[in-house]
């Protein structure tokens, strides 16, 4: 056994391990774009040592089934990333089209592969380990560079960007890794893409440095695995906590203070916030953060959130912007889903529905008061800042300040 195969056979079986402890211990949706990319890149990595003259003549297919898979890469990791920082956002409208461009190679290799002679097939080959390489072979190392490049950018502006920001340290370092160790394995394939696929005069093979890298990242998330395993635990159906409702006053007030700190930096005015998705961000079991919440703050999670996007509207109607804009606006910059659901929870805290209120109500009691509604906006769900500055506002006389 030479070296290359010593590599691509590390990192292929650390791969399947990792995978199958996905399977039978983290199953879950959240995880399923990790395990699809263990898959994948344990398959990659496990034939690179076939990529030589004599096993791809042996067989047809090894080309058409491996050749593709990176195409495969770019979209899995941008969709675990999102799963990672974005836990509570929606699930992609017609995700399987990502995989589309490996589809489409996959099976235009194998229909031309199929369709070659014997004879025609060994010239083929013959082509791909001698310089000039067929033209086809360049562009389609430029296009999986493109789109993986392109899933990259995407998946960085998440991991280390300001949507991280609100996630969890443990979290966030997933997300990170996830999106380097691939990109990093990307780069160390294109110096083989620039030249011929044989071996060097000297019999160093250029595949050294593309197994190297993969079974590097194979064996970064091991490493993560064992240092934050928790991250593939939360959220993903695990049994919950049997007394969720028992908590130690140190952990209610430790829970407390994260719901806050997300909540202060205005996480409630991202319309698809939920329990689940808060509990991902805070790296807490849903049932111990409801449970938290309900003891903490004396109501449940979504009247936290109603709330709190009253407030947010409230003040913003105290600072005059129904000068600017709509009722309704302010309501969705608030947080609020609809304006069914607006009107309903307004009509339920004051009586009378927001239009009337307004009316009825210019000035009322002015206090100073922590400004609530931070600077998420709904356009970009997801994204907080700490903005804590104090403003004086008009408030209704049942207004709760907190």
């Amino acid at each position: 056994m030479d070296l290359l195969e010593l590599l691509a056979m590390l990192g292929a079986a650390q791969g399947v391990l990792l995978l199958l402890l996905i399977v039978v211990r983290f199953r879950g949706r959240a995880n399923l774009p990790l395990a699809l990319l263990l898959l994948t890149f344990s398959i990659r990595l496990g034939t690179i040592p076939s990529w030589n003259p004599e096993t791809l003549l042996r067989y047809r297919w090894l080309l058409p089934l491996a050749g593709p898979l990176p195409l495969l890469f770019g979209p899995l990791v941008w969709r675990y990333v999102r799963e990672l920082v974005r836990p509570d956002s929606r699930r992609p409208r017609r995700a399987a089209l990502h995989a589309l461009p490996w589809a489409l190679e996959t099976a235009l290799l194998a229909a031309f592969f199929l369709s070659l002679g014997p004879a025609d097939y060994r010239l083929l080959i013959a082509d791909l380990f001698n310089a000039p390489v067929p033209w086809w072979m360049p562009l389609r190392h430029l296009l999986k560079l493109v789109s993986g490049t392109a899933y990259a950018v995407v998946a960085g502006r998440m991991a280390f960007g300001a949507d991280s920001a609100s996630v969890a340290p443990q979290r966030r370092l997933w997300a990170r890794v996830v999106v380097a160790a691939p990109l990093v394995s990307m780069l160390a394939f294109i110096a083989v893409a620039a030249q011929p696929a044989a071996a060097a005069d000297n019999g160093f093979s250029p595949f050294y440095l593309p197994a190297a890298a993969m079974m590097i990242s194979v064996y970064a998330l091991a490493m993560l695995v064992l240092i934050a395993p928790g991250v593939l635990a939360v959220g993903n159906g695990s049994a919950a906590p049997r007394a969720s409702n028992g908590l130690a006053q140190d952990e209610i007030r430790q829970i407390a203070a994260r719901v806050e700190q997300h909540l202060a930096a205005g996480a409630f005015r991202d319309p698809e916030l939920t329990l689940a998705g808060l509990a991902h961000r805070i790296e807490v079991h849903p049932n111990r953060l409801s449970a938290a919440v309900n003891r903490a703050f004396g109501e449940n999670f979504s009247q936290l959130l109603h709330r709190r996007r009253l407030d947010c509207f409230l003040q913003q109607v105290a600072a005059g912007e129904l000068e600017r804009h709509t009722i309704l606006r302010l309501a969705l910059e608030a947080g609020f889903p609809s304006k069914s659901t607006f009107n309903r929870v307004f009509k339920q805290r004051f009586g009378t529905t927001p239009s009337e209120y307004v009316r009825l109500n210019a000035s009322d009691t002015t206090v100073a008061t922590a400004a609530v509604c931070g600077n998420h906006r709904r356009s970009h769900p997801g994204r907080h800042s700490g903005n804590t500055s104090l403003h004086a506002v008009t408030l209704p006389p049942d207004h709760r300040v907190t």
